[in-house]
């Protein structure tokens, strides 16, 4: 495999490795608050699939534009910062999605919550 291959494998497992890394930290939290707030397991498992189908479309829409075309006296440096490139932007969309998310869901949590208090 050539060195522009690998730059683009390296990309794709470091973007994968960001959405699994953000899916693990808030797995358990996002879960509590949801079965919390709506009480419907479907519930549960329909918001935890969008939120990692969500992560994983921002990771893969980033690799889209991902470019690995250097001539074969390209520097290690060359490739570095094309997939620090790559990941500045992926790590971007993937916080305006997270706060999207945090948005929509801190929505529905205030209105079941006071739904439920009544």
């Amino acid at each position: 495999m050539s060195e522009n291959t690998w730059g683009f494998v390296a990309t794709i497992v470091l973007s994968l490795g960001t959405v699994v890394m953000v899916w693990a930290l808030v797995r358990r939290g996002l879960r509590a608050l949801i079965d919390g707030t709506v009480g419907i397991a479907a519930a549960t498992t329909f918001y935890a699939r969008v939120f990692v189908i969500g992560l994983l479309f921002v990771a893969l829409t980033s690799l889209l534009g991902a470019r690995f075309d250097f001539g074969p006296d390209a520097a290690f440096m060359e490739y570095v910062w094309r997939i620090a490139s790559v990941l500045s932007g992926q790590l971007g969309l993937s916080c305006i999605f997270l706060g999207v998310y945090l948005v929509l869901v801190t929505i529905l949590a205030a209105a079941l919550g006071r739904r439920n208090e009544q």
